[in-house]
């Protein structure tokens, strides 16, 4: 029987414990003893926890979202740049070369008719080197180069007969070359009163010269020839942009060769030094073998040589021979 002395000190430990202020006495019951209390756990709430979290999370949204806008602009200019750009930058190019060959017809008529008018006339050709392209980055810029070579080329008229006997010489060339991306390149070449268009190493005759043969009613053979020679300092010009060239005729004469000693016919020859050959040599043979021109096969021969194209004509008993000297100059 547990004694009343040992409940009142139960008791007091009993007491001793309630008033420890939350804190578990070192002994329980006098058995059984008790862990002594750690350090209090810290507060960490659970809310900053999750505030954390999310803010980690919204940045990391952030950013899968910012590679997917660059991922997605980049393939749409990709696609920009091989689908859409070549197919403005090769309509870009045809249209410059639709532009300038048209320009450079004008100017083989403007020619023309100066010698048509006489001496002294002037006129101005503008001619486009080349187009800009697009109002962004001109990524569809079509530019080409323009050259004026006084001293290229040699066309002259001259007796088969007497091969020291020369009726006419004339020199000069006008080029103008495309630096193309997308489209096909091309040459225009103004040489001698004809206008040549080359493309992909071959050339064709877009607008002739003057050269005329005829069997008249009264059976004489008339050769009619206008040499042009064109002067003035060699000039180049490159990139984009226009230019006018200003073209003056200097000299124009008309010698008519006939009576005489040509009354039994006399040999005369073509010669062009070019470096178109087969075009010149396709546009005699079609301009010598027209019906109309009531020619036989034996009255003329077209031969080809190395950078040259000769037109022998036999019997000759007219010849028609102008020679034009036209002064060209560019201006910006």
């Amino acid at each position: 029987m547990i004694g009343r002395g040992q409940r009142a000190a139960g008791s007091g430990q009993r007491e001793e414990r309630g008033a420890g202020s939350g804190q578990r006495a070192a002994v329980d019951d006098g058995n059984h003893p008790v862990t002594a209390p750690c350090c209090p756990l810290p507060l960490t709430s659970h809310r900053t926890l999750r505030h954390h979290w999310r803010r980690d999370r919204r940045a990391a949204s952030g950013i899968v979202v910012t590679l997917l806008i660059l991922m997605v602009a980049v393939g749409a200019m990709s696609m920009f740049m091989s689908i859409y750009v070549p197919i403005w930058g090769k309509d870009t190019e045809a249209a410059q070369l639709k532009r300038i060959q048209t320009q450079m017809l004008e100017l083989k008529n403007n020619i023309d008719v100066q010698i048509l008018a006489g001496k002294g006339s002037t006129y101005t050709t503008r001619l486009t080197i080349g187009d800009e392209g697009g109002p962004v980055f001109h990524i569809t810029r079509a530019p080409g180069a323009l050259r004026f070579r006084p001293e290229t080329g040699v066309y002259m008229v001259s007796n088969t007969t007497d091969r020291n006997d020369s009726q006419g010489i004339a020199r000069g060339q006008l080029t103008y070359s495309s630096a193309n991306t997308y489209y096909v390149d091309q040459t225009f070449v103004y040489e001698n009163g004809a206008l040549l268009i080359v493309q992909g190493g071959r050339a064709v005759m877009k607008a002739g010269p003057h050269v005329e043969a005829r069997r008249e009613a009264d059976g004489n053979y008339t050769v009619s020839i206008t040499l042009v020679s064109l002067g003035g300092a060699a000039t180049a010009r490159e990139g984009t942009g226009d230019v006018q060239l200003e073209t003056t005729l200097d000299v124009y004469d008309l010698t008519t060769y006939s009576g005489t000693d040509w009354t039994l016919g006399k040999g005369t020859t073509l010669n062009i030094t070019t470096g178109y050959p087969s075009a010149w040599a396709d546009f005699l043979n079609t301009a010598l073998g027209r019906p109309d021109a009531g020619l036989l096969p034996a009255d003329y021969s077209v031969t080809v040589g190395p950078g040259s194209v000769n037109a022998t004509f036999a019997g000759v008993t007219r010849l028609e021979l102008g020679i034009a000297i036209v002064e060209m100059q560019l201006r910006t």
